[in-house]
């Protein structure tokens, strides 16, 4: 009997023991996740902001962490440069369908561009209002924006340039990386690249 229940427990620990062999083994061997980071330089923290949105919601540009984001300047009755750049928006809002990249057009001409006026704008150009904010605010936020926060070129008159074409990149954790053209087609593709390692960064 005695010879009957130690054959039972030794049947019985053996496959147990190799069963803890493996798992620890397999532990060792899982690999240690790699972190993913963009050559793209950190540029500066980008500005923190507040506007009303094509919805006539408030808009905080704190609720943007953890997402990659373009900002650029515009006005809806600019015939000149503006057009362009948003339709250069909604080609990127189409090609990059992830959740987590968000565009944020400021208006230069907050007393035309009401929430109305915006959203008229935005739907021409098929906007998603949950990542692409089309944002009314005072003009002093505006420059106070454009010049000290994104560092984007004054005017003659010390006034942000209401036709620059730059789009400016922000990363998930709010630094700006980088400054396209969003006119010259030789820069898309670099913009096109830089969303797309600045969205594989952990």
């Amino acid at each position: 009997m005695r010879t009957n229940i130690v054959s039972f427990l030794t049947v019985l620990i053996i496959p147990c023991a190799a069963g803890l062999s493996a798992c620890n083994k397999t532990e060792k061997q899982a690999p240690e996740q790699t972190q993913v980071r963009s050559s793209l330089p950190e540029i500066k923290p980008a500005p923190t902001f507040s506007g009303t949105t094509q919805l006539a919601s408030t808009f905080q540009s704190t609720s943007l962490k953890g997402s990659v984001w373009l900002s650029y300047f515009f006005f809806t009755s600019c015939g000149g440069p503006c057009p362009a750049m948003n339709a250069r928006v909604e080609a990127l809002q189409k090609e990059f369908s992830s959740p987590n990249l968000k565009f944020v057009g400021i208006s230069v001409d907050p007393d035309t561009d009401t929430p109305t006026a915006l959203h008229s704008y935005a739907a021409h150009y098929h906007a998603d209002s949950t990542r692409w904010m089309m944002l009314q605010m005072p003009m002093d936020s505006v420059k106070s924006v454009a010049v000290q926060g994104f560092m984007l070129a004054q005017g003659a008159e010390n006034e942000p340039s209401l036709h620059s074409t730059r789009f400016v990149v922000v990363d998930k954790r709010g630094m700006i990386r980088g400054y396209f053209d969003g006119l010259d087609d030789n820069e898309l593709p670099k913009l096109r690249k830089a969303i797309t390692e600045l969205l594989a960064e952990n």
